[in-house]
């Protein structure tokens, strides 16, 4: 019984550990609002960085930095940094167990959350962030991109990171989407032949980049970009109702504070380099 109650104790240990784990506590002062904010726990550089539910004391990633920058500079605000699986930081923010999330804009996500509209659309000069999404190959693969279809190929076989959105490829008469793990995962895929294209971030804040891990691995990032993604501070219509002034001065101050200097910073550091500037790919002349 004693071996009972001694396992018991230590399991819910555990389990309390990995909340606070998975979670900052912060006791908002009197009269300040709580801003919880849920993040993917997988590093996606430079946005975030750090594996699992732990939240890195220094360096958390630019998109970290950027959102305690701009809550720093609104006083009554305080912020709370949670990891999850995305798709889990998805349903809490529906919930409202979370209160905010970066995303990009899809229709069906207005149910769960309220992005900065204008005139019936998302307010692009409130975005969050905006990067290029790339097409990467093998070297001497048979299927070309010229920037606006992609030919060579019928069926075309795509890895992306689950919870990831499906993309729109023009060009095949089929695209099907291959879900992983990882980004990683995603790379050895293709390295290995078993999927045609995996994509990449291969422009941020306006800089051209590319991941050493592609170059390491002789991949050929496709350009130009496939896909331009805007990422909006999406908050639960719980949050936007009760404290709407709150989110309201959040999204004005995203109108002139793009933390660009913090992204130019991650940017600058080896993980990513910038991209050669190469011609868009052109399939061969029909003989």
């Amino acid at each position: 019984m004693l071996r009972i109650s001694a396992l018991l104790s230590l399991l819910l240990t555990t389990l309390f550990t990995a909340n606070l784990q998975a979670a900052q506590v912060v006791v908002p002062a009197k009269n300040q609002v709580l801003l919880r904010f849920c993040y993917e726990d997988k590093p996606l550089e430079p946005y975030y960085r750090g594996h699992g539910a732990t939240i890195p004391k220094d360096n958390p990633g630019a998109t970290i930095e950027h959102l305690q920058q701009l809550v720093a500079s609104l006083p009554g605000i305080s912020l709370q940094l949670e990891r999850r699986p995305w798709k889990r930081c998805l349903a809490k923010l529906e919930s409202g167990e979370t209160d905010a999330v970066v995303a990009s804009y899809r229709p069906e996500r207005e149910s769960i959350g309220r992005f900065p509209m204008l005139d019936l659309r998302p307010d692009p000069q409130r975005a969050f962030s905006e990067h290029h999404t790339c097409l990467v190959q093998k070297s001497g693969s048979s299927w070309h991109w010229d920037g606006k279809r992609v030919s060579g190929i019928d069926s075309l076989v795509v890895a992306r990171p689950l919870g990831y959105a499906p993309l729109l490829v023009p060009g095949p008469k089929q695209v099907l989407m291959h879900y992983t793990l990882s980004g990683t995962m995603d790379l050895e895929l293709l390295q290995a032949g078993r999927v045609h294209a995996v994509t990449t971030l291969c422009q941020i804040a306006g800089q051209s980049v590319v991941s050493p891990n592609i170059i390491d691995r002789g991949l050929v990032v496709m350009q130009p970009a496939l896909h331009v993604n805007v990422g909006y501070l999406l908050f639960s219509h719980q949050f936007y109702q009760q404290h709407q002034a709150s989110a309201d001065a959040l999204w004005r101050q995203l109108g002139s504070d793009k933390g660009s200097a913090i992204y130019r910073r991650y940017l600058s550091w080896s993980y990513l380099q910038p991209a050669p500037v190469t011609p868009a790919a052109v399939p061969p002349p029909v003989q």
